[in-house]
């Protein structure tokens, strides 16, 4: 069973889940009117100290501001090497589409930075943008994509047969033994989220889940017996 940490959406957290062992990581990333990929969770900058702020309406001028206010933010592009393909990572599509003429170029820009940088074999593209993936699969056949999914579907395997994903991310309370049946007679992995109690940890190993999305990542490793002891000094220098 697979750990993955959840938001990773800085150096230093890409840095520890790499160093503690985690199998995937997992960040955010927000097209930015500036046409770059911010990796930040939020659609609101309240957290940083913007309180009018949408994260998809930032500038280039903008987000170089805050870069230089908050050292931990990063472009998809440095996250991608900071991973170097050492582990899987998941790259959560972050977008609205009350705006979504001006953000045409999204599926196309990421696509291609993924080819750039030779990422496309250990990058999988997840989103709740269900649209955004089948844009992906349209342009790049060979992508790698994985469906969110919340609440109970009429349709959801019409639409996993028709999107043909990798991954099935389902809210930890609507994954079953019957969905992760249904996931895997058609070859794809199930990965529930957010999952941060060690008896759900339980009950969805022996359920047979193929990975686990987790803020505790370090406490999965330990309950698997896979924590890694590691020096308390500077993570992964590069």
């Amino acid at each position: 069973m697979k750990v993955i940490a959840h938001k990773a959406n800085g150096k230093e957290e890409i840095e520890r889940a790499l160093t503690l062992g985690a199998d995937l990581v997992e960040i955010d990333i927000w097209a930015t009117r500036g046409r770059r990929f911010l990796v930040f969770h939020d659609i609101f900058l309240e957290g940083l100290g913007r309180h009018n702020n949408w994260t998809m309406y930032l500038t280039q001028e903008e987000i170089e501001e805050l870069r230089r206010e908050h050292r931990g933010l990063l472009y998809l592009e440095e996250a991608l090497e900071l991973v170097g393909g050492e582990v899987g990572l998941l790259v959560e599509l972050k977008r609205t589409r009350h705006a979504e003429a001006s953000f045409s170029w999204i599926e196309e820009e990421l696509v291609r930075i993924l080819e750039a940088m030779d990422a496309l074999g250990w990058v999988t593209l997840i989103s709740f943008d269900h649209l955004s993936l089948l844009r992906f699969k349209e342009l790049c056949p060979e992508v790698r994509v994985g469906m969110i999914c919340a609440g109970e579907w009429l349709n959801l395997w019409d639409e996993v047969d028709r999107l043909s994903p990798q991954v099935l991310l389902p809210h930890w309370a609507q994954t079953t033994p019957r969905l992760v049946e249904g996931a895997h007679r058609r070859g794809i992995a199930v990965y529930p989220w957010i999952v941060n109690r060690r008896d759900l940890w339980e009950i969805f190993r022996d359920m047979g889940v193929d990975g686990i999305v987790t803020d505790e990542f370090e406490n999965l490793l330990e309950f698997l017996g896979r924590k890694r002891e590691v020096n308390r000094g500077p993570l992964l220098p590069r």
